[in-house]
């Protein structure tokens, strides 16, 4: 079985039916006449039809058309009366929709991270800038920002 075969398997009942466009129908019929296995099963397919087409139908009970009624008044009538766990659950879903959003968005509004270079200058007699103006256990009040908003030059 090739591809061409498998195309046509998926639509024998339509072809037997002749059910497809006039163009695929005719392309399904040239194939059906070039391989042998694929006009056997159409030649199956059409034997299966005739014996069930011949068998008698089954009469419908008198009281089909009633009992149709009465099934989608009941049907109609059930569609309209809420449920409690259908509103509960309806509740739920949508708590659970709107904190996985929260969540999604959360992760979305967090900053980006950045990273910076710090470059140490060395002037001489001033010693290094960073040392000057980074806050360590010998300088605790120094700050990188103090050359931008100090009056001093360092």
């Amino acid at each position: 079985m090739n591809a061409t075969c498998a195309i046509f398997r998926e639509s024998l009942l339509d072809y037997v039916d002749e059910a497809l466009h006039p163009a695929v129908r005719e392309v399904a019929r040239a194939h059906e006449r070039s391989c042998a296995d694929c006009a056997g099963l159409v030649r199956s397919v059409r034997e299966q039809r005739a014996l069930l087409s011949s068998l008698p139908r089954p009469a419908a009970p008198g009281n089909l058309g009633a009992r149709i009624e009465r099934a989608l008044a009941n049907s109609r009538r059930a569609a309209f009366r809420p449920r409690r766990w259908t509103a509960w659950g309806a509740a739920a879903a949508a708590a659970v929709l709107v904190a996985i959003g929260l969540m999604a968005g959360a992760s979305r509004l967090r900053a980006p991270e950045r990273s910076i270079t710090v470059v140490d200058v060395e002037l001489p007699d001033r010693g290094t800038l960073l040392g000057r103006f980074a806050p360590s256990y010998e300088n605790p009040s120094a700050s990188l920002l103090d050359p931008l908003v100090s009056s001093e030059n360092p």
